[in-house]
């Protein structure tokens, strides 16, 4: 057997994935161990640690450490000349250079072995955290799409064919819609906010001032954010949202959607998908493109941002030195707790609970109470979306959830929607031209005559965001929702992360007792243990 350990190593969304041959044994996120979100500037050092832990051996025995930044390619560039780009490009190499040895020293000092890190580019590693697990072996193109890679910001990619297509920075659809975020007065990392306020625009205004596309290309145009101020006034700095930057949300929204159909129809054609990179977290443009590009199938990871190249930089030399792959039926890679170790903690706290026998159909019948539930089990999911393990729950019939949650709970803008998780087998009847999406990376349109029967989970253009549950992926979440189903005829229930505003997903249970008795909830549901206010 070889051990692979990938790293991701970015400005932000430091990462650890642990392969055994191809498969994934561990993986981790450095913000859940740091406890501040997107752990800017860190290194993934609790996360290598955790992973080591979880496979019970030590940095020594780890065959192929590699990271997900190729210094290499700046290389290329300053052999090209041209001065000012050189100047460029050798600090860019020295900076990131220097970046891998002091990981590379750092490891040696946490870990007391000395292990030589393998840099594979960006770009392929976010093709490469797709590519292997999506089932499609090597009969697929890859669409990676970010801010930036070393150079680029898009690559067109096929396992047989290599590269087919590069787009390099400063062209970049992620920069393009980073720009329009931080006008419409959001922060960088805070794009999904632009994509839930868009469906709140009427009005599509011309991005072509800014973007052009065509012949399996884009470009945007020089200056980008000090355009969009000359055009459209200045960046908002606070205060409410007025419906121009709505607008500009929707228009913007639209045209990523149009160029990402575009690349689709013009390379894929009728053939297989993988997505990486941050952008294919827009699962409204993932909707657009499974239901109208026709591509045969589709497949996006859920740690598609830069997380993910952690995983990818461990499958690239998994997948060249031959080692065979399953396709990913879950997202369960990350940290959990035993009964054992829940209840001494509780103890600790002094906290008064139960212990439950059915922790599933316990938390069904609180939601159907209408109460609001945080939910903890298992091994945490990976990504950035709430999957089942580290969940708050509520009652998806209850219209005012929404607004409960967003003000109560978590801290939050208003016109942020919730996701439906539902099971699968169901999804047709909730679903206008339902598709499997167990990582609540697709929308869909919300049937027009369950949207009032679910309306919490109903964003207000008629859409919903939905995660499909199997029993084989995660029988106890399966287990709730089908009870849920038992006792109100909804098989749906409402499901955000267990977090509040700026803090990543809880990942230990004292973080979730600390939600729970600092926000507005009304139980926990911990392994087999229930704690209530």
């Amino acid at each position: 057997m070889t051990y692979y350990l990938g790293l991701s190593i970015g400005d932000h969304s430091p990462a650890a994935a642990l392969l055994e041959d191809g498969k994934i044994i561990a993986v981790g996120e450095e913000e859940r161990f740091l406890g501040f979100k997107h752990a800017l500037g860190q290194m993934p050092i609790q996360s290598i640690k955790y992973c080591l832990k979880e496979a019970k051996i030590k940095l020594k025995d780890v065959d192929v450490v590699a990271t997900d930044w190729n210094p290499k390619i700046y290389l290329k560039k300053i052999a090209k000349g041209g001065l000012g780009k050189t100047v460029t490009n050798t600090f860019s190499y020295l900076g990131l250079k220097g970046k891998i040895n002091v990981l590379e020293r750092l490891m040696q000092y946490h870990f007391d072995a000395k292990k030589k890190i393998i840099p594979v580019e960006h770009h392929l590693a976010h093709a490469y955290s797709s590519i292997p697990f999506s089932g499609f072996k090597d009969d697929c193109y890859s669409i990676t799409v970010d801010g930036y890679g070393e150079m680029t910001s898009t690559l067109i990619y096929h396992p047989k064919e290599g590269k087919i297509k590069e787009i390099f920075v400063p062209h970049s659809l992620g920069v393009f819609y980073t720009e329009i975020t931080r006008w419409i007065g959001f922060e960088l990392l805070e794009e999904g906010k632009t994509m839930g306020l868009a469906s709140y625009g009427t009005e599509r205004y011309d991005m072509s001032k800014y973007i052009k596309w065509g012949n399996g290309d884009y470009k945007i145009v020089p200056n980008l954010a000090e355009q969009l101020e000359k055009n459209m006034g200045p960046r908002r700095r606070g205060g409410e949202i007025t419906h121009k930057q709505k607008n500009v949300a929707y228009s913007a929204q639209r045209c990523l959607e149009d160029i990402m159909l575009h690349l689709t129809e013009y390379y894929v054609g009728k053939n297989n998908l993988c997505l990486a990179g941050g952008v294919t977290l827009n699962c409204v443009t993932n909707g657009r493109l499974i239901r109208e590009s026709g591509i045969k199938d589709i497949f996006i990871q859920p740690m598609a941002n830069d997380a993910g190249g952690a995983i990818g930089a461990a499958a690239y030399f998994a997948w060249k030195d031959g080692k065979k792959f399953e396709k990913m039926n879950h997202a369960y890679y990350s940290q959990g707790f035993s009964n054992e170790q829940i209840e001494k903690i509780m103890k600790q706290a002094g906290l008064k609970y139960d212990y439950v026998k059915d922790p599933s159909g316990t938390a069904a019948d609180l939601l159907a109470d209408g109460k609001i539930i945080g939910w903890m089990q298992g091994r945490m999911e990976i990504g950035p979306r709430a999957l089942g393990n580290r969940s708050i729950l509520a009652d998806p019939r209850r219209e005012e959830m929404k607004d409960i949650i967003n003000k109560r709970v978590k801290h939050r803008e208003p016109f942020r929607p919730f996701a439906p998780s539902m099971l699968e087998e169901d999804k047709h009847k909730y679903l206008v031209k339902a598709y499997v999406s167990p990582y609540m990376l697709l929308s869909f349109d919300v049937v027009p005559e369950m949207r009032n029967v679910i309306p919490a989970v109903t964003h207000v253009d008629g859409t919903a965001r939905p995660q499909t549950v199997t029993r084989t992926q995660n029988k106890l979440y399966y287990d709730l929702i089908n009870d849920f189903k038992k006792e109100t005829g909804v098989s749906v229930v409402l499901n955000t992360s267990f977090n509040i505003r700026g803090k990543p997903i809880n990942r230990e249970p004292k973080e979730a007792i600390a939600t729970l008795y600092t926000e507005d909830m009304d139980a926990l549901v911990m392994g087999n243990y229930l704690i209530q206010k």
